[in-house]
C-alpha cells in the first residue's frame, strides 16, 4: 500500500517548480487568494501578479522596477544591446535603435513576408500544386521562412526558400535546423569565408544553447565537430555582418547606396553616420560601437525571427483545431481581397483589414494563449530599494532586491478581465486540468475579439492604431494599443504579449505585418487539416461514416492538445518543445 502526505501538506512544493506559474495558470493565484503574492525562500523574494492594475504600474515606472539585467547576459556574445542594458545606456541604445522601426520598413516586411509564404506554401502544396500531403516540419519551415524576412527587412541580405534537394536533405531533421544535412556549397560561399551566409546564420541558432552556456575560451578547446562548428559559425556570421556593416557606411558616405532603403541596418548606419558629424560630447553621448551594432542585430535575429515564427506555427495548429475559426478567417480574406493574387496585394490598403478583421483576432487569441515570454522580469534590484505599490487598492511595499515577474500567462486568463463562455470541448469539459474549470480561457476563441459582425465596417483609418509616442522624446516608445481599434480591447496590463510601456518590444510591429501577411496567403485559398494518420490511413478514412472520421479526427486533437498543455518550453521564447505535431 502506497502512503500519500495530505495534498494540504505538499502543496507548497507547487511553488518551487520552475515556470509554475505558467503551468498552474491562474489557478495558482486563485488558490493563493490573490492576484499579487510574494515567494518567500532561501534564494530570494519573488514578487507573481497577474493583477492588470499592479502590472501597469510596474512597466510605467521603469526606474522603479528595473529590468535585472544580470539573467541576460549571455545575450552579449556579440555586445551589449537594447535588451541587456539598463538606464542611460539603455536610452542609448533604444535611441539608436528605434528610428529604423518604420513604416516603410514594415512595408518590406510585407512584401518579403509575401514573397517567403509563397514560397513556403509552394512547396508545402507539392510538385502537382494539389496538396494534401503531410507536412512535417511546419515549425521548421516557419522558423526558415521567418529567419529569411528577417535576413532581408533587417540587413537587406536576400534569402531564397531552399531548393527541393535541400529540403530533401533537410526534412529528416529532429530540431529546428540540422546543420549538418543544410550544404555548405562552395558557390554561395563569400570570399574570405569558411561557410556561406545561409550556412553560417542556420549553425549559428541551431547551436545557440552551446554559445549561451559555454565560455568561447572553453567552446574552442571542446572535442567534437558540434562545438567546433558552433564556433566557427559564430565567427562567420559576426565577420559578414561587420563586412556587410562597413560596405553600407562606404556605400552611403560615397552616395552609391540610396539612404531611403528600408531595412533596419541600412538606417541604422544612417543613424551612425549622422552622429559622427555632430560634435564629440554628443558623438561620443549617443553613438553605439560596432560590437554594440552587432549585438543589437543579433538579438533582433535571435528573438525576433522566433516570435514571429512560433505565433505562425501556433495559428497554424490552433485553426487546424478550431475549424469554424479556419472558415470564419476564409470568408474574412474573401471579403478583404475579394479574388484578388498576391500580386496585387497593397500594404497601406489591405494590412489595416487584417489587423482590424478575423486574422487581426487570430493573431491576438493565439499570443493570449501562447505569449513569447510567459514572465516578464522587472526587480528592485541593483540598489533600488524598497517601493511603493497599490495591490488590489491597498498601497503595499515591495522589499529592496526582489525578483519580479509579470505572469503573462496568468494575466492572459485572469477571468475578471476577460469575455468568457463555458467550456466547449466535448462534454463541456475545462481544457485545463485545474485553471479556468468554468470558462473558455484555455480554449483558442478569436471571436471574443471581434466588437461588430459588420466586416464591411472597417476603414483604413480604424484598422491600425495611429502610433502613439510616449513623452519621453527620441525613445520612440509606442504607447498604441497592442491590437487594432476595432477589436476588443483588454484592460491596460491584462494583455502584455509584447511586454508594455518603455521596454515594450521595438518589432511588435515589424511581427505582427509578417504574421498577417502569412496567414493571408495561406489561408486565402488553402485550408489546413489534422493529421490523422497516426490512427488511419487516407484510404481507410475514405471508406469511413462521418462518425467514423469524427472519431478518429477527435483523437488526434486530443494529442495536440496534449502537445499543447504539456509540451510546451522555453529556452529563448514559448515553444513546442515535447515531440512535433503534424498538420497537413
Amino acid at each position: 500500500m502506497a502512503w500519500r502526505l495530505p495534498a494540504s501538506w505538499t502543496k507548497w512544493v507547487d511553488f518551487c517548480l520552475p515556470d509554475f506559474a505558467y503551468d498552474y495558470r491562474h489557478e495558482v493565484f486563485k488558490r493563493v487568494g490573490h492576484d499579487t503574492f510574494l515567494s518567500v525562500a532561501p534564494g530570494g523574494i519573488v514578487l507573481y501578479t497577474c493583477e492588470p492594475a499592479v502590472i501597469s504600474q510596474i512597466t510605467t515606472r521603469r526606474n522603479d522596477f528595473p529590468k535585472p539585467t544580470h539573467i541576460y547576459t549571455s545575450l552579449d556574445i556579440y555586445g551589449k544591446n537594447v535588451v541587456t542594458t539598463e538606464r542611460d545606456a539603455w536610452r542609448r541604445h533604444r535611441k539608436a535603435t528605434s528610428p529604423p522601426f518604420t513604416e516603410k520598413n514594415n512595408h518590406l516586411v510585407w512584401d518579403e513576408s509575401i514573397r517567403q509564404a509563397k514560397a513556403m506554401l509552394s512547396d508545402w502544396l507539392g510538385k502537382d500544386s494539389k496538396g494534401g500531403q503531410k507536412i512535417d516540419r511546419v515549425m521548421d519551415d516557419t522558423m526558415r521562412l521567418s529567419l529569411n524576412v528577417i535576413s532581408a527587412a533587417g540587413f537587406g541580405r536576400t534569402m531564397d526558400w531552399p531548393t527541393a534537394d535541400t529540403l530533401a536533405a533537410s526534412k529528416e531533421a529532429d530540431g529546428y535546423v540540422d546543420t549538418s544535412k543544410i550544404k555548405n556549397e562552395d558557390r554561395d560561399i563569400d570570399p574570405g569565408h569558411s561557410m556561406s551566409y545561409t550556412y553560417a546564420i542556420h549553425c549559428l541558432l541551431d547551436n545557440i544553447l552551446l554559445q549561451f552556456l559555454i565560455p568561447r575560451w572553453l567552446l574552442v578547446r571542446l572535442p567534437g565537430a558540434t562545438p567546433r562548428k558552433a564556433n566557427e559559425a559564430y565567427h562567420e556570421w559576426g565577420n559578414y555582418m561587420k563586412e556587410l556593416l562597413s560596405k553600407k557606411k562606404e556605400d552611403i558616405e560615397s552616395g552609391v547606396a540610396n539612404v531611403e532603403t528600408n531595412d533596419i541596418l541600412t538606417q541604422l548606419v544612417k543613424q551612425q553616420l549622422v552622429n559622427q558629424s555632430q560634435d564629440k560630447d554628443i558623438k561620443s553621448k549617443n553613438q553605439l560601437t560596432e560590437s554594440e551594432v552587432l549585438g543589437n542585430m543579433f538579438v533582433l535575429i535571435l528573438a525576433g525571427h522566433e516570435t514571429a515564427a512560433n505565433s505562425i506555427h501556433f495559428s497554424i495548429l490552433y485553426l487546424a483545431l478550431y475549424l469554424q475559426s479556419q472558415r470564419h478567417l476564409q470568408a474574412d480574406l474573401d471579403k478583404i481581397f475579394a479574388g484578388k493574387s498576391p500580386d496585387q496585394w497593397e500594404y497601406d490598403r489591405d494590412l489595416p483589414h487584417l489587423f482590424g478583421g478575423m486574422a487581426g483576432a487570430v493573431l491576438a487569441e493565439e499570443l493570449r494563449l501562447a505569449p513569447p515570454v510567459i514572465g516578464i522580469p522587472k526587480s528592485t534590484q541593483e540598489g533600488v530599494g524598497p517601493q511603493k505599490l497599490t495591490v488590489e487598492g491597498k498601497e503595499c511595499v515591495v522589499p529592496g532586491d526582489a525578483y519580479i515577474s509579470l505572469c503573462t500567462g496568468a494575466a492572459h486568463r485572469n477571468p475578471g478581465y476577460w469575455p468568457t463562455s463555458k467550456p466547449r470541448l466535448p462534454g463541456g469539459r475545462p481544457a485545463h486540468p485545474v485553471s479556468n474549470l468554468d470558462n473558455d480561457l484555455e480554449e483558442f476563441r478569436p471571436e471574443r475579439w471581434l466588437l461588430s459582425e459588420d466586416d464591411d465596417a472597417v476603414t483604413d483609418a480604424d484598422g491600425i492604431p495611429v502610433e502613439t509616442l510616449a513623452k519621453d522624446q527620441g525613445l520612440g516608445v509606442n504607447e498604441s494599443s497592442d491590437t487594432s481599434d476595432r477589436l476588443y480591447k483588454p484592460a491596460k496590463g491584462a494583455y502584455l504579449p509584447f511586454s508594455e510601456g518603455y521596454r515594450a518590444c521595438l518589432g511588435r510591429r515589424f511581427a505582427q505585418v509578417e504574421v498577417l501577411a502569412v496567414l493571408a496567403i495561406l489561408f486565402q485559398n488553402h485550408s489546413v487539416e489534422l493529421d490523422v494518420s497516426r490512427y488511419a490511413t487516407d484510404e481507410e478514412v475514405d471508406k469511413m461514416s462521418l462518425d467514423q472520421k469524427a472519431e478518429v479526427w477527435h483523437k488526434a486533437a486530443e494529442d495536440a492538445r496534449d502537445l499543447m498543455l504539456n509540451g510546451m518550453g522555453v529556452i529563448i521564447t514559448l515553444q513546442l518543445r515535447a515531440g512535433k505535431y503534424l498538420p497537413r
